[in-house]
């Protein structure tokens, strides 16, 4: 292996057995980088328009990046992409703990998959070869129980990404998981593996990863290091409390949604369970970190006793999961959020999406239109502890009234009909994440305006790395955090940038959380250092706006602009709450988004990337075809 590429990907057929290489020309690699970059541009390619996301010609991707598995500090991230079930356009999804770099240290940077199995298997892959083995034997199992059984198959250094019976079931929520845990689980990629009786990918490990230049990685891995240790940017918080240290500040200032977004923070009484010196008192066990990371920002949590007593140690609840089974449900005991995160984690389902969805049954009860009858006896309220536990477990089962909610809150509402659909917060099917754009109104923008809805880490504005503003004096970065929530105009310029940016840090195998805490000269430093290009902030900006555009690409092919998804708008401030720490906010959703589209040259009327945009992303030609067939207007 050299330059932070094994120069090894795979191409399976799981209907016909068959595992070829799949030759990629080396300049993708630098247009593309890896992750979701790549794998935009090869199922573009590779992929017909409008397959059935959970049938056999849908082709679903594992991808590491440059920096993955290499010597610097947070590089443990690979990524899942594929149609997603969920939405019916692009999507992905972002995995950390260890499994990333054992995939590289296995021999491959990557793997696509093809077809459906006629049997339930799973995949080994060792010295950059892949062995298709028979998973009858663990097919029903969840995934604490099969990443069990795959190390003492294979023993304790074999690292397994993995679906629960939610995958099995095609909940088009499903996640996929590794670590007992750490979940690629947005888009519903884990539906897709279901669908192709792909129980789990296990990589052994065992060889090493070559850089162009050694002696520079070590002195950045040194650099930044100390950065971090320094307490540079966000290095602090993540490392003394990691994402369940937002959780009560989130709860109070009005960021985290509150009773499916029709409430506001006044409404939860009291938050001191979501204190994090209540939850690292009582409930945290040990600090756990992904491969190589000095941050330590996750851990392992345990309820010894009580209804909602765990068997094992489990993952601690992040803010988006504690959001989601907390305030989105005027839930404050935390014991029951641990709980709904185990159960999710178990069965392989995305915490954010599970959350909204009870959210959004909760609401449904409240309004009269679904009963007792209709829940199976649950009777759903606000607050109301246990029967959220409930609904959960029926929902990560698919059992009675589970069955209707497990493919997220769109699904749902055209199932229970009733005009139920005006409380299913979502855009283009994917549920919103737990950043109120009320709070915060670029998110709105973030939200709908990109390839794959209802994400908050595409451009986040919250996501801004030290020493990026100086850079760009011409772009203005401080709306974040809530700061101008009442001006709309002049967001786009910043958007921009950190859409490029984050991009280019998940497409590499960057973690985002440690960009944050370093200076923004870690990307164009580090990948120059890794893969021995010359690479600048410039181009780095050039080939994040090529990525974002390669998705666009691939989801309106689908069929969807995403300028033109519906947006609910109490999650606009339509109409305004009025009460609590947005009381009065309005998002003028038509302006950002204008504004951006003139920032990225895509035609508002059809999404469309401009042809002298195109062209200069380098993109004309894989796009030219599509572009002819659908008459696209030059802006």
């Amino acid at each position: 292996m050299s330059n932070g590429y094994s120069g090894r990907y795979l191409f399976a057929d799981l209907t016909t057995g068959k595992v070829e290489d799949l030759v990629i020309e080396s300049n993708l690699l630098r247009e593309f980088l890896g992750g979701y970059g790549l794998g935009a541009r090869i199922l573009f390619e590779k992929m017909k328009g409008k397959v059935d996301p959970l049938g056999e010609d849908n082709i679903l991707g594992v991808l590491t990046g440059p920096l993955t598995a290499t010597s610097l500090p947070f590089v443990s991230r690979f990524a899942v992409v594929g149609k997603s079930p969920l939405t019916g356009c692009w999507g992905d999804s972002n995995g950390s703990g260890f499994f990333g770099p054992v995939m590289k240290y296995s021999g491959i940077d990557g793997i696509f998959l093809r077809g459906i199995s006629g049997k339930p298997v799973y995949l080994v892959i060792s010295d950059g070869k892949c062995k298709i083995c028979d998973a009858n034997e663990i097919w029903g199992l969840d995934t604490y129980e099969t990443e069990d059984f795959i190390k003492r198959q294979y023993g304790n250094k074999v690292e397994v990404a993995c679906i629960g019976p939610a995958g099995e079931k095609l909940s088009r929520l499903a996640a996929v998981v590794t670590a007992k845990g750490r979940c690629a689980a947005r888009s519903g990629l884990g539906a897709v593996m279901g669908s192709k009786k792909l129980k789990g990918i296990v990589c052994t490990g065992g060889g090493k990863i070559g850089v162009a230049d050694i002696a520079k990685v070590d002195s950045l891995r040194k650099k930044y290091l100390g950065q971090m240790k320094a307490g540079v940017g966000f290095s602090d918080f993540y490392r003394i409390t990691g994402t369940p240290g937002h959780i009560e500040g989130a709860a109070i200032t009005g960021d985290s949604p509150v009773k499916n977004w029709y409430g506001n923070a006044t409404d939860l009484k009291d938050v001191s369970e979501y204190n994090y010196e209540n939850i690292k008192n009582r409930y945290i066990k040990k600090k756990k970190t992904c491969h190589n990371c000095p941050m330590a920002d996750w851990g392992h949590v345990m309820v010894e006793d009580g209804p909602y007593a765990l068997s094992e140690e489990s993952h601690i609840p992040e803010y988006e999961s504690s959001s989601a089974f907390g305030s989105y449900l005027l839930n404050t005991n935390f014991e029951s959020i641990i709980k709904c995160n185990d159960l999710c984690n178990r069965y392989g389902i995305d915490t954010i999406s599970t959350g909204a969805t009870v959210a959004f049954a909760i609401k449904c009860f409240e309004e009269g239109i679904i009963d007792a009858g209709d829940t199976g006896g649950i009777r759903l309220e606000w607050g109301d502890h246990s029967s959220i536990v409930s609904l959960v477990e029926k929902i990560v089962r698919r059992e009675g009234f589970g069955d209707i909610l497990a493919d997220g809150v769109k699904l749902a509402s055209e199932r229970i009909g009733k005009n139920s659909d005006r409380f299913a917060i979502h855009v283009g099917g994917q549920e919103i994440p737990a950043h109120d754009s009320r709070f915060e109104p670029s998110m709105a923008s973030i939200y709908r305006n990109n390839a794959t809805p209802g994400r908050h880490t595409q451009d986040a504005q919250y996501c801004v790395p030290p020493k990026l503003a100086q850079l760009y004096p011409e772009a203005d970065f401080s709306f974040s955090f809530g700061n101008k929530r009442n001006i709309m105009q002049g967001r786009a310029k910043a958007q921009k940038i950190l859409s490029a940016l984050n991009h280019c840090v998940n497409s590499s195998g960057a973690c985002l959380f440690g960009f944050l805490s370093t200076e923004v000269d870690f990307m164009p430093e580090c990948i120059s250092a890794v893969t021995g290009w010359d690479i600048d902030l410039e181009e780095l900006l050039i080939i994040g706006e090529r990525i974002g555009d390669m998705r666009l690409l691939f989801t309106l092919r689908e069929g969807i602009n995403p300028m033109k998804l519906s947006y609910p708008g109490i999650a606009l401030g339509c109409p305004p709450l009025s009460d609590g720490p947005t009381e009065g906010v309005t998002v003028d959703l038509d302006i950002l988004t204008k504004e951006f589209c003139r920032e990225m040259h895509w035609d508002i009327e059809t999404g469309m990337p401009s042809y002298i945009k195109l062209d200069e992303l380098g993109l004309m030609e894989i796009a030219r075809n599509f572009l002819n067939n659908n008459n696209a207007p030059v802006k």
